[in-house]
């Protein structure tokens, strides 16, 4: 077994004798695991939202002043009064939203050691009054609305098509606090009774 040490501290890489690979230590000194999984991650749900008569971001993610945000998860559900199917836009935006009137839902980190989070989200329920200039649409997905009242599950669907499901292969990079994600109804006309939950997952580096 060979170890090697560093010239200008005590650290030390140990070869495996066997298999010639180096080992090193899989925790930080919080006692965190060194793995993309044990990256800062935060999650958060809006409570269910009725958007004003024609939405337009109804609930969005901005950057951060001094944090690379990764967004790994989008996803959106919906319910109202006679079922249907509605056209969700995911908008990436270069310039905040000004105006309207918004909420800030309770964000989870997943790790209780991580630090308070520096992304921005909020759901709305009067349109901004100013959109921040579009980058262009990231997806558009056309997302099923039960009738909440049948008992029947809704259907959860995130913007790349998956049922349920966060994790995405690339996450969507924002940087700086100008740049940002947006569920957007492209202003059509609201149906009866529409309420909307959204969820976002995302590291911080």
């Amino acid at each position: 077994m060979a170890v090697i040490k560093s010239g200008a501290t005590s650290d030390q890489l140990t070869i495996d004798p066997t298999s010639k690979a180096g080992r090193v230590s899989q925790y930080d000194t919080t006692g965190r695991i060194l793995c993309l999984q044990s990256k800062s991650t935060y999650g958060v749900s809006t409570t269910p939202v009725t958007p004003p008569a024609t939405p337009t971001d109804m609930a969005t993610i901005f950057g951060s002043a001094s944090k690379t945000i990764y967004v790994t998860g989008v996803s959106i559900t919906t319910t109202q009064t006679t079922a249907g199917i509605n056209r969700i836009y995911l908008i990436k935006r270069s310039a905040v939203n000004t105006g309207g009137t918004s909420a800030a839902p309770t964000i989870v980190p997943y790790d209780s050691n991580s630090a308070a989070a520096t992304a921005t989200v909020l759901s709305y329920t009067v349109n901004p009054a100013g959109l921040g200039a579009s980058v262009g649409n990231i997806a558009v997905q056309n997302v099923n609305s039960p009738i909440l009242s049948t008992g029947i599950a809704t259907l959860q669907q995130d913007m790349y098509g998956r049922c349920v499901s966060f994790e995405l292969a690339t996450p969507i990079i924002l940087r700086g606090v100008a740049q940002g994600l947006c569920l957007n109804f492209n202003g059509a006309a609201l149906p009866a009774g529409l309420s909307v939950i959204a969820n976002f997952v995302w590291t911080e580096e």
